[in-house]
């Protein structure tokens, strides 16, 4: 069997099993949604299935905290043990494959890029559903200035504006409004808010709402003026981003080349890849270049990151 045959064979086998581990574990969700919970301790080593143990256990190391606390930002409705199961099997199932078809070298150096384009993916959702918030924030605004005009509190308001935005407007909002109605303070309440969703916009609505609930002040007045502005910087930042995008595309473009030609070396001349990376010399060769695009790409976008 072919070279090709066998990469796209096992390339349909991984993404048939990330799916199948994905919708197992949604699965799970709506059961533990569903079933009645205990109490810790005891009742923990004794839950329904073993993915709850596991969760268990990973939340309790600092590295398991940090993943879990960036899922949640995320938005992603995966469990912390399906993410972290699909991304060691993600990266087994490529270094084998790699080790191959071009060398066991390579394989090894890929397996920890598939580790770090994990998280990167995970810090893409995070800037996707800042975004997508961001791009509420006017009629969040609005939403506010209108209920305090009908004389309502700031409370209440948060929860009227929960129930008439989308997500993730909803979910962040319902998230607050249900801290304020369980005693939390008001000011922790909205830190807590901008901090899940870092963004200068949002610190501006967080902090005239933290004023206007300890000190009073025309709030309806500046709720609009906030709702106009950020009316004007959504519409910037869709201009700046549809202007960067050709560039990130090129850069993105550039390194699936090099990729590329990587592979076609390897089919045009089998093992010249393994010979090359045999050698002290050829794996320097090889983590410099890899390391010149990877370089490039970052450049690109620290380039292209433009601050409003």
């Amino acid at each position: 069997m072919s070279y090709p045959i066998v990469l796209l064979s096992l390339f349909v086998t991984l993404v048939i099993a990330i799916l199948g581990i994905w919708q197992f574990g949604m699965g799970l969700d709506q059961q533990r949604e569903q079933a009645a919970r205990g109490s810790r301790g005891f009742n923990e080593r004794k839950m329904a299935t073993r993915l709850d143990r596991w969760d268990a256990r990973l939340r309790r190391t600092t590295i398991g905290r940090q993943i879990n606390r960036r899922i949640a930002a995320s938005g992603l409705r995966v469990r912390l043990s399906i993410f972290v199961l699909t991304m060691t099997g993600a990266a087994v199932a490529i270094a084998l494959l790699l080790s191959q078809v071009l060398s066991l070298f390579l394989g090894i150096v890929t397996a920890v890029g598939v580790g770090l384009a994990f998280f990167g993916f995970l810090r893409q959702q995070e800037s996707r559903r800042v975004e997508e918030f961001i791009g509420q924030l006017p009629e969040l605004a609005r939403v506010l200035s209108n209920a305090a005009a009908a004389g309502l509190s700031i409370r209440t308001a948060l929860e009227m504006a929960a129930e008439e935005l989308d997500d993730p407007a909803r979910t962040e909002l319902t998230r607050t409004a249900e801290a304020l109605r369980l005693g939390q303070a008001f000011d922790d309440a909205m830190t807590e808010l901008r901090d899940r969703l870092p963004s200068r916009e949002l610190g501006v609505l967080v902090s005239t709402l933290a004023v206007a609930s300890r000190s009073g002040g025309s709030l309806i007045t500046s709720l609009r003026n906030i709702s106009d502005t950020l009316e004007q910087r959504k519409e910037t930042r869709r201009e700046v981003k549809t202007i960067v995008g050709e560039s990130v595309a090129a850069g993105w473009a550039i390194f699936t080349m090099g990729m590329a030609t990587l592979f076609g070396i390897a089919f045009l001349s089998p093992g010249a890849v393994d010979r090359m990376t045999g050698s002290l010399i050829g794996q320097l060769v090889l983590l410099i270049s890899m390391s010149l695009f990877a370089g490039a790409l970052l450049i690109i976008r620290r380039m292209t990151r433009i601050d409003l």
